[in-house]
């Protein structure tokens, strides 16, 4: 083992208070890292700010570790120049050499010791040099192939424009699916496990605990919340899962491409602003509800059209899934 003083040169970045400087936006500004973070923490990026006259931003590439708070020694490699707010520090490898699978391992590192601190408690303003990280690095490191922004946003085919949408049909839900509620289960009477838990949440395609219960409804079926903050946000499940009741499941009663189902998910968002607490989307009215959608010339929802669609669209090579959409086998029985 070493410490992060052996390999990089630490400092205490700007201290700057981000709410006394002038706003920007990514095309126009540099960015500014605070001392947020987490698996939604944009790298620590509040926003981005007007150039300072006279102090050059940190540039791309270096760590930056968040000194206190709630989400103390959260690391990241910037990759934009940057200014810090206070309590953020800046590492620069000593080694210019470095690559950048080596940072994010030393970034990754710094993380998993945020256990040895707490906010307003011990923080790490004194002791990050002191730090202990491994002093070699694994040799799958350097095999990990980083994915880069050009990648993800390929499309799995070409882009297709969108038809005049006053020129789509409407369609009842139960047309199209067939519709079954999830499932009542507290916390206390599940535990941690391998089964998704999808839930009334808009984020994380839904999935808020993973849990012992078996699951209930199979794959490629669409999962929409009718309670809650999150009502209407659509999600297209991709593996097996155990819906809350909270959740109703939309079973394709014919074979519906995966493309497709997210092109539906999509249409139901646009719905969700026609209820609320006091007229919920419960599963009766969420049956008789009609989406608009491409049609052909014989009047039936045009699953060749929107499956081009959703193809065309950047990102789509990303959110591909795992079974073949030809072989898919584990389609829900209902509950």
């Amino acid at each position: 083992m070493t410490t992060l003083a052996d390999l990089f040169d630490i400092e205490y970045g700007n201290k700057y208070d981000m709410n006394k400087m002038e706003k920007a936006t990514r095309e126009t500004g540099i960015a500014f890292v605070g001392r947020i973070g987490g698996l939604t923490g944009r790298s620590g990026v509040a926003g981005f700010v007007k150039p300072v006259s006279g102090v050059a931003p940190y540039r791309a590439g270096l760590l930056t570790v968040a000194l206190g708070g709630s989400r103390l020694l959260s690391s990241y490699v910037q990759q934009l120049p940057f200014y810090t707010a206070q309590n953020v520090a800046v590492l620069t490898p000593i080694d210019a050499r470095m690559s950048l699978n080596t940072r994010l391992y030393y970034s990754m590192c710094i993380r998993a010791n945020a256990f040895r601190y707490s906010a307003f408690g011990r923080e790490a303003n004194r002791t990050l040099a002191t730090l202990s990280i491994p002093d070699t690095v694994p040799d799958w490191v350097e095999e990990v192939d980083i994915p880069t922004h050009s990648r993800l946003v390929r499309t799995v085919g070409p882009p297709v424009a969108l038809s005049d949408i006053s020129a789509w049909k409407p369609f009842a839900l139960e047309s199209i699916f067939e519709l079954k509620k999830g499932r009542r289960v507290t916390k206390a009477d599940r535990a941690p496990g391998t089964t998704r838990f999808i839930g009334a949440s808009e984020k994380h395609n839904g999935i808020t605990d993973m849990c012992d219960l078996d699951p209930t409804f199979g794959a490629h079926c669409l999962t929409v919340p009718y309670n809650g903050n999150s009502v209407g946000v659509a999600f297209y499940q991709d593996k097996q899962f155990f819906a809350s009741d909270d959740v109703q499941v939309l079973i394709p009663r014919a074979h519906i491409s995966q493309w497709s189902l997210h092109f539906i998910a999509a249409v139901i968002r646009f719905e969700r602003r026609r209820f609320s607490y006091g007229y919920k989307w419960n599963l009766e009215r969420m049956k008789k509800t009609e989406v608009r959608l491409p049609a052909t010339q014989r009047g039936a929802p045009d699953w060749d059209y929107m499956d081009a669609v959703m193809r065309g669209l950047p990102f789509s090579a990303a959110v591909q899934v795992r079974t073949d959409d030809a072989r898919l086998s584990d389609v829900s029985p209902p509950i």
